[in-house]
């Protein structure tokens, strides 16, 4: 069989480190073309947009967008006009009606889609989901904390309307959450902490609950100084699960479990690989609704300025 011959537009910090390794790594995927106005990928052939990829490159079968979620939206749309099979990086657009009207176009090209929440392919989730399922919860507290100024460094985007701030990781833990509990969740209230010379929060807390009214809270920091915490630690009258370092580590009552060896975007690419020989697509939106929500409900509180 044919590789899938995949066009990689964005070529920044996350497509480097994460995106081209998975691809290379996978004889499923051909990485054919990048468009990137940066640094150059090596061994593919680059251009400086998305049309001049795809007026005058090799073919693609497929395109993977990397880029900021301002301005994706558009190019998404044309890729889809296009007849390409899409893979978008979280968060897929700056809003919501963005993302839903994708949705929407994916299904009428006939095409496959995937909004890569890739938080939700970490090593310990699947097994999570499993222990999980049948199980009476009685509470879930989220804790998402790490410094800006080591994973976005000079990412001034992230900072302007529609760069998320804090919910750039939180929406992480979002997604794991919403994949693995049964039930819908909605936001109840949020507190969201603004730098002054910033347009999004470096910091909230967050109360949602589902239609049984489970106790869901989640704070986020995005200039936590010292070590990481990635962790979601869920209640249940059969014992307790947690989940740390972003859920690569999951135990139970204390006891570390057994998981997947496999990395984040290794299985990101398998699953984007089988949903294209599938026909299918899976185009999740309930982290970003929930980040939608809180903005909608949330209060803002003015903080201390940010500098990088």
């Amino acid at each position: 069989m044919q590789p899938i011959r995949l066009g990689l537009v964005g070529y920044g910090k996350i497509a480097q480190d994460q995106h081209v390794p998975a691809i290379n790594a996978n004889p499923a995927f051909e990485l054919v073309s990048v468009a990137t106005q940066g640094q150059p990928c090596a061994g593919v052939e680059n251009f400086r947009s998305l049309s001049e990829l795809l007026e005058s490159g090799p073919h693609v079968d497929a395109i993977a967008f990397c880029t900021p979620p301002q301005g994706r939206f558009a190019l998404v749309q044309q890729a889809l006009a296009a007849g390409k099979h899409v893979l978008v990086e979280k968060p897929p657009c700056a809003t919501l009606g963005e993302a839903m009207a994708l949705v929407d176009q994916v299904a009428q090209q006939g095409v496959s889609g995937l909004f890569a929440w890739h938080s939700r392919y970490a090593p310990g989730i699947a097994a999570a989901r499993d222990w999980l399922a049948g199980r009476t919860l009685q509470s879930v507290q989220i804790d998402w904390k790490e410094d800006v100024r080591k994973w976005h460094p000079g990412q001034t985007w992230i900072w302007q309307p529609g760069g998320l701030g804090v919910f750039d990781p939180g929406i992480n833990a979002l997604s794991i959450v919403t994949h693995l509990l049964a039930l819908p969740l909605f936001v109840g209230s949020a507190e969201l902490r603004v730098p002054e010379n910033c347009q999004s929060p470096i910091a909230a807390s967050i109360k949602m609950s589902d239609a049984q009214h489970l106790d869901v809270r989640a704070e986020f920091d995005f200039d936590h100084g010292h070590d990481e915490l990635w962790s979601i630690e869920i209640r249940s009258s059969e014992g307790i699960l947690r989940l740390d370092n972003g859920g690569a580590l999951l135990s139970i009552d204390g006891v570390r479990q057994v998981v997947s060896e496999e990395g984040e975007y290794a299985a990101v690419y398998r699953h984007f690989q089988q949903l294209i020989a599938d026909g299918a697509s899976d185009l999740d939106l309930q982290p970003l609704r929930l980040v939608a929500d809180s903005f909608f409900v949330g209060s803002r509180v003015l903080v201390a300025p940010f500098f990088d």
